[in-house]
């Protein structure tokens, strides 16, 4: 390999990763299952993430909440469209990105996520009683074009707790 092909395949190079951190869109190319349902007994915790281009670095977006973001509950059905949904309940997240559902009847839900007025994240979730959830902690950073970061609910179930 000559020299000159060496150089325009660093060139090449180079300039894709330019292309991946400048176009957040390429992250739509990312599949996430349809139809895979977190299972929690509650609907509480925090919404964090924040894109930190270059720093994507889990601890550090987590760390970040995100205030005032809407979550709403749909009753969750197979191949529905946004307005055929029925609309279960609705909370935001205060200052420190605490939200809390409260009691919800068993079931499986679509939970949106809308970030200052635009849409972040959709999560299939089953509220059951196996199990009991302590909290959730949603990440709605922007996945990365990799298909890393962003995109996550993480649940804390409580300690000592007996399963029914």
């Amino acid at each position: 390999m000559t020299m000159m092909e060496q150089m325009q395949g660093v060139k090449s190079y180079l300039m894709a990763v330019v292309m991946c951190a400048l176009l957040p869109s390429v992250a739509t190319a990312c599949s996430f299952a349809p139809g895979y349902f977190h299972q929690v007994t509650a609907l509480r915790g925090r919404v964090v993430g924040k894109d930190l281009g270059l720093l994507q670095f889990s601890w550090l977006r987590q760390s970040l909440s995100v205030s005032n973001a809407e979550l709403v509950l749909y009753e969750y059905r197979y191949a529905a469209k946004i307005d055929e949904l029925k609309r279960a309940a609705s909370t935001r997240t205060d200052s420190d990105g605490k939200f809390d559902f409260g009691a919800l009847p068993k079931g499986q839900y679509s939970l949106k996520i809308n970030v200052n007025g635009s849409e972040v994240d959709w999560f299939d979730v089953d509220v059951t009683d196996v199990k009991p959830t302590q909290s959730v902690l949603i990440d709605v950073s922007l996945v990365s074009p990799d298909c890393t970061g962003g995109h996550e609910l993480i649940e804390k179930k409580n300690k000592n707790a007996a399963s029914h």
